[in-house]
């Protein structure tokens, strides 16, 4: 049995998402596929989760949420 191809597998994992990215038709759409993709696709302990709780959070209460 060979190694797995790491590029075959990033273009797979493309092609599997891109119609999906693509196929938003809001950017509030978008988003939830990225995020899907992300949690599919990051660890846990992905540097990318503390950044987007940090930025998320920051809008959210400007706006309102949770006060």
């Amino acid at each position: 049995m060979t190694g797995k191809d790491p590029a075959r597998s990033k273009r797979l994992t493309f092609e599997l998402w891109s119609p999906r990215i693509h196929g938003a038709t809001t950017p509030r759409d978008r988003v939830v596929v990225l995020v899907d993709a992300a949690r599919a696709h990051l660890p846990d302990d992905d540097p990318m989760w503390a950044a987007l709780d940090e930025q998320l959070g920051k809008y959210l209460k400007e706006k309102g949420f949770g006060s």
